[in-house]
């Protein structure tokens, strides 16, 4: 069996960052309908593993026990900007446990990033437009 290390994934123990927690909840509140209903357990995730090819993927415990990513499923999606770069954002669940937040770049840097800035989020259908108009 490979270890972590070779899975792209390395250990922790930790609380949310303010961050992540801000993001989370705003994902909650503006995604799939229904979503916020996994509000309350905000309080109770910690991070216990996270992504080790430099984008700032997290792995959550929800009362300190892994939540499975067998059958995750987005329930909130968005696209963003960190450092100027086009970013995505996911919010996963399993069972209606809140299990990951992943992050990716959409134009493939293998150059470490953040989450995308809460004030730059925007759907797929909306970015979608704004690529279809005139002025782009």
């Amino acid at each position: 069996m490979a270890d972590e290390s070779e899975a792209g994934l390395t250990a922790e123990k930790r609380p949310l960052t303010d961050a992540e927690r801000t993001l989370v909840r705003w994902l909650l509140e503006h995604g799939e309908s229904g979503a916020e209903r996994l509000l309350p357990q905000l309080d109770r995730l910690t991070v216990f593993q996270k992504c080790t090819c430099g984008c700032p993927t997290v792995y959550f415990a929800l009362d300190d026990e892994p939540v499975t990513r067998k059958g995750e499923r987005i329930i909130s999606d968005y696209l963003g900007q960190t450092d100027g770069k086009l970013i995505g954002v996911m919010l996963l669940e399993v069972n209606d446990r809140i299990s990951s937040i992943e992050s990716y770049s959409l134009e493939g840097s293998d150059e470490p990033f953040g989450f995308p800035a809460i004030e730059s989020l925007r759907r797929f259908e909306d970015v979608r437009e704004i690529n279809r108009s005139p002025e782009h």
